[in-house]
């Protein structure tokens, strides 16, 4: 009976450090909700970080998405007062919709303590790019190793390691990369996707890539110019995938990363200026879309 006692105590001694040692990030939220702290009341703010012993008021009307322990998150839709410590169920990472790679993006870029937000997005991410393998005077970022593209304006950029005035830029259809579509010469280091759209078609694949003037290039980039249809079926997919609740500025910041984890940069750009326009005192948003401009060659 003795042991039956103590491991009943040894269970309940447990489940209570299990619940201590959960912390939550608020994610989004609506209308008046307010969290109070050491007896203190506060409105919520988008990124303000709780510990397992707050409470959050959520009035009629009002609804907040909160993260809990990096990776699960979950929404408060009904009106009531609610103590951090009664969601130690809601802390454990389920079969939810969302990527699980974002939300962990997310904890970590609005509790971090030094370093710029938004800069290390590639980490969280599932898709990157290869090693580049040729030697010569241009490289080209990885990042551009594949871009879908569906519209906007975007470019397509390298680098030089010559002291260079003038570069060739070569376009192919994806079946023929003796003969190039379409070249041209420029003296930046990029050039817009505007500079290319008279030459492609959507539902079609190109290879691109660029060398100093007077030098070859083996290394060649996808350019998947997708269909309108396809892009918005892929768009809408990613909304499906929100939390219960989701505030706009938080879903462009979500779509702008799934976007661009998915090499639509083009669009990602788009949804990385919605969401820093839409919530301009978000420092996350306004720091991933300028790191976002300065990955691409965007000014």
């Amino acid at each position: 009976m003795k042991k039956v006692r103590f491991l009943i105590l040894l269970s309940l001694s447990a489940a209570t450090v299990f619940a201590q040692s959960n912390n939550f990030l608020l994610y989004s939220f609506k209308g008046n909700v307010s969290v109070v702290e050491n007896k203190v009341e506060s409105k919520a703010k988008v990124g303000k970080s709780l510990a397992n012993t707050a409470t959050i008021k959520v009035p009629a009307g009002s609804m907040v998405t909160l993260i809990c322990n990096e990776a699960a998150m979950f929404t408060l839709n009904k009106p009531g007062t609610y103590a951090m410590n009664m969601f130690g169920d809601s802390c454990r990472v389920s079969s939810n919709s969302v990527s699980a790679n974002y939300v962990k993006y997310v904890w970590a870029q609005m509790t971090q303590e030094h370093g710029s937000p938004g800069s290390n997005r590639k980490a969280f991410m599932n898709t990157v790019g290869a090693v580049s393998r040729s030697i010569n005077n241009v490289w080209i970022d990885p990042r551009l190793d594949t871009i879908n593209y569906s519209g906007g304006d975007f470019p397509l950029s390298w680098k030089s390691f010559a002291e260079a005035k003038d570069f060739e830029f070569l376009l192919y259809n994806s079946d023929n990369i003796t003969t190039p579509l379409f070249t041209t010469y420029v003296s930046k280091l990029k050039i817009p996707i505007s500079a290319i759209a008279a030459k492609i078609k959507p539902g079609n694949s190109y290879f691109w890539t660029a060398a100093i003037k007077g030098e070859e290039n083996e290394e060649m980039k996808v350019f998947n110019y997708v269909a309108k249809e396809t892009f918005t079926e892929l768009v809408e997919n990613i909304k499906k995938q929100a939390a219960a609740y989701e505030a706009p500025a938080e879903q462009a910041y979500r779509i702008a990363f799934m976007l661009e984890d998915a090499h639509y940069l083009s669009e990602a750009y788009q949804y990385y200026v919605k969401a820093a326009t839409t919530d301009p005192t978000n420092a996350l948003y306004r720091s991933t879309l300028m790191s976002f401009k300065k990955d691409y060659e965007i000014k």
